[in-house]
């Protein structure tokens, strides 16, 4: 086990990128999006220095401790135990350099997958079955369409229905364009913003997205469709990385003109297409409520994301190591007051 310099974080980007369990929440690079945590990644070798397995830890300080976060980690054969074992060796001695209270982690592991839940359990992890919606960083319920790979955008189509592909056309032949790029960043906070007033979420400053946009040069595309006009419309920002295309921030204009060119259509088929393009094997709308009392605006988007013929993927949410059983209790009821409060 060791823990990498940031010299070898090329050597692990590579090894995430490629590997059936990556996510862009793995990459070094999604720590260049969060500015204000501090990043470190542990990692195993093979007898021949090569890279086995991987996690790379956000560590947030929060008053006498530090809170421990593996979006979407470990990256590594979840049937290998011995190597699981070793990684959540490194990230317990991250935990004693950072004083940390408390790892949070929540690979790619799917309900019902008692397998797997036993062993994270076997090695220390505490596990809450069936975690409220409230209860985990990132949603459990995700709507993804995980059976594209080697499909022709003809055999993506005919498995939509037929309203469906009508409103996929329906747009371009109203005049409707649909651009990628940088450029597109301004028009998209602009509606970004709108929606996020208009449904109730809480809104990322734009220098947020500028990061994640720079983070992920390559991954990340800003897509945004305008009217005949010029009108910004709506748009997207997905991330294509380790054969999975991931639709993490979306935005629609609330103007009822615009809306009637049924652009939505045409911006998830522009980034399904590039899904398509590089063989992805999941295109990931990301998530979803399946009641609107967990989140009324992920509840609202369920409807629209069900016309492309996916699935509601449930994950089974967050694997814990406490270090500091007293810093976490102590921590963990100040959060919860105050979260009371913020609600009266």
């Amino acid at each position: 086990m060791e823990i990498l310099k940031p010299e070898q974080y090329a050597e692990a980007e590579a090894f995430v990128a490629t590997h059936p369990n990556g996510s862009f929440m793995q990459s070094p690079a999604w720590a260049k999006v969060k500015p204000n945590w501090k990043h470190e990644i542990v990692a195993v070798r093979d007898e021949n220095g090569a890279l086995r397995g991987t996690m790379s830890i956000l560590i947030m300080p929060m008053g006498p401790g530090a809170l421990m976060y593996a979006p979407r980690g470990p990256v590594c054969d979840y049937d290998d135990k011995a190597l699981i074992a070793e990684l959540l060796e490194g990230a317990a001695a991250v935990a004693k350099q950072y004083h940390a209270h408390i790892l949070k982690m929540d690979p790619y592991l799917y309900e019902g997958d008692e397998k797997h839940i036993e062993l994270f359990r076997s090695l220390g992890c505490d596990f809450t079955p069936d975690a409220s919606f409230k209860d985990t960083i990132q949603p459990r319920y995700n709507y993804m369409l995980p059976y594209i790979k080697g499909l022709t955008e003809e055999e993506l189509l005919a498995k939509f229905a037929r309203e469906t592909r009508y409103y996929i056309r329906y747009a371009p032949k109203q005049g409707v364009v649909c651009r990628y790029g940088m450029e597109c960043l301004d028009d998209f906070y602009k509606v970004y913003s709108e929606t996020g007033e208009r449904q109730g979420f809480s809104i990322r400053p734009r220098s947020y997205l500028q990061g994640f946009l720079d983070a992920f040069p390559e991954a990340a595309r800003l897509y945004m469709c305008y009217s005949p006009d010029g009108e910004p419309i709506c748009g997207g920002l997905s991330v294509n990385y380790a054969g999975r295309t991931a639709h993490v921030y979306g935005c629609s204009s609330d103007d009822h003109s615009l809306r009637r060119l049924r652009a939505t259509y045409m911006l998830q088929w522009e980034m399904m297409k590039w899904a398509l393009s590089t063989g992805c094997h999941v295109y990931d709308m990301q998530g979803v409520a399946i009641t609107p009392e967990d989140s009324e605006a992920l509840y609202n988007v369920l409807g629209f994301k069900q016309n492309f013929t996916g699935e509601i993927v449930t994950t089974v949410g967050e694997f814990r190591i406490v270090y500091n059983a007293a810093v976490n209790a102590a921590l963990e009821t100040a959060l919860k007051v105050r979260s009371k409060l913020r609600h009266h």
